[in-house]
């Protein structure tokens, strides 16, 4: 077992500073992780200079992959501050390892915001302007009219109604002309009352500000609590507690508005109010799925000692199971709204995923329903199961495989008019954004102790028993 021994008072886990020998694999696994980070690199650089619209999808697809999964750590290390629990102190040095890795996003985000005129509709009227257009099987979006008029003054309204009567002797292809007209004129309206918001200037500054919170409340909370493994001070507990409620509403907003800006986004006409909920939902019941294999994990080979017990797996899956149902209510209510509503600028996000002929993103869709949600919630739905180890692993390890499944889905229908056609970039990109994260959380596991020693409530996590 890869741990030193330190004599204290008080709980028996608090006898121990649990380190990671540096002998031991665990110790250079960071090394590992960003060697596989820089391989990918190398063929996610090659994708940027040679395919670069491709490469855009497949940087955002993996980037929001991640970004959501650590930001899913960041929000349960807020709670456990907001709501001052116990229980969770020995797992909760895990999440802050995980929630440490935000740090490198800002980095990592570089190549997402040099390829954003790719990506977003609103932002390629400056490849307009320079006589540049995009292959016909490439375009990611029927808003090439918008192009043009992205900063020009608002169109006049269409002189035509929205279904213009059939002229006699135009027959059927003219009525077709001049209803897409109508619509084409229509939509650039649309799209120029939202240009406030969707602007170069404006959606850059929103990054930066979502990156300075990020980074700044997850070095905060994780140095408060690192420190206190020496000082074991009291007041350190009490800051982490001041700053969790007011920081938990700023990550909220900046969440939501980093859905809205770098998914939602992708097209500029569809929208949805409960969007923001939808990441995080999506992004909370993965962090659960993985937190809970990394504890098992850690436990299995002796990393974590007596300190994590069956009553931590417990809640650990009966989070994991009530945020899963949280999710497919989100889903499903999001999808029931749009169905029922039959609007047009909203149908078309579940077209591009439920297309009409079927196809690979119907699967993926269906799949997202039946491997995601169905066999998960069948499989955590018992008591005995959330206690039994390898049935919890293969719950949570499903849920962590269709959140990469599901952000896929979320962000690649947008590109190449909705077609099915999986690149060697994606994997680039997801080995790329994922090795250099693991490596910095992996190298923060090294440098510090994998449960907060010096936490008062430490033997309360202890001896914690469910009900």
């Amino acid at each position: 077992m890869s741990t030193t021994n330190q004599m204290s008072g008080g709980s028996n886990v608090g006898r121990r500073i649990y380190r990671v020998d540096p002998s031991s694999a665990l110790a250079s696994a960071w090394k590992v992780a960003g060697g596989i980070g820089l391989l990918g690199a190398v063929g996610a650089a090659f994708g940027f200079v040679r395919a670069h619209d491709r490469f855009a999808y497949s940087y955002l697809f993996a980037f929001f992959a991640v970004l959501t999964l650590a930001l899913g750590f960041l929000f349960f290390v807020l709670i456990q501050h907001l709501t001052g629990a116990g229980w969770s102190v020995t797992v909760r040095r895990l999440a802050e390892f995980f929630m440490s890795g935000l740090v490198i996003f800002p980095v990592l985000a570089i190549p997402l915001l040099l390829s954003t005129a790719s990506l977003f509709p609103w932002m390629s009227h400056r490849g307009a302007e320079h006589g540049e257009s995009a292959p016909a099987e490439e375009h990611h979006s029927a808003l090439d009219f918008l192009v043009r008029d992205a900063n020009a003054a608002p169109p006049a309204p269409p002189s035509q109604p929205a279904v213009p009567a059939m002229r006699h002797g135009g027959g059927s292809k003219a009525f077709a002309e001049e209803l897409e007209q109508a619509e084409h004129a229509e939509h650039a309206e649309i799209l120029h009352g939202k240009l406030g918001y969707l602007n170069r200037g404006f959606f850059y500054t929103r990054a930066v500000a979502y990156f300075a919170f990020w980074c700044w409340i997850s070095i905060t909370l994780f140095r408060l609590s690192t420190e206190q493994d020496k000082t074991k001070k009291l007041e350190n507990t009490v800051k982490a507690q001041r700053l969790a409620p007011v920081a938990t509403i700023l990550f909220g907003l900046t969440l939501t508005f980093a859905a809205i800006d770098w998914t939602m986004a992708l097209e500029p006409l569809w929208y949805s109010t409960m969007y923001g909920v939808y990441a995080f939902a999506a992004g909370v019941v993965a962090m659960f799925a993985l937190l809970t294999l990394v504890a098992l994990a850690f436990r299995r080979s002796g990393l974590m000692g007596n300190a994590i017990t069956a009553e931590h797996f417990h809640d650990l899956g009966k989070l994991t199971f009530g945020f899963l149902i949280f999710w497919a209510y989100i889903t499903f209510s999001q999808f029931f709204l749009v169905w029922y509503s039959n609007i047009p600028e909203e149908l078309t996000y579940y077209h591009r995923r439920w297309p009409v002929h079927g196809g690979a993103w119907k699967v993926i869709s269906l799949a997202l329903f039946f491997v995601k949600f169905v066999i998960p919630f069948l499989v955590l739905l018992s008591r005995n199961v959330k206690r039994h180890t390898v049935l919890l692993a293969i719950g949570a390890a499903i849920i962590v495989v269709m959140h990469v499944v599901e952000m896929y889905w979320v962000v690649m229908p947008n590109y190449a008019s909705g077609a099915f056609a999986p690149n060697w970039l994606d994997l680039a990109c997801l080995l790329t954004v994922g090795g250099l994260y693991l490596a910095v959380v992996l190298r923060n596991m090294t440098a510090h102790s994998l449960i907060p020693v010096g936490d008062p409530r430490l033997e309360r996590a202890e001896h914690f028993q469910n009900a």
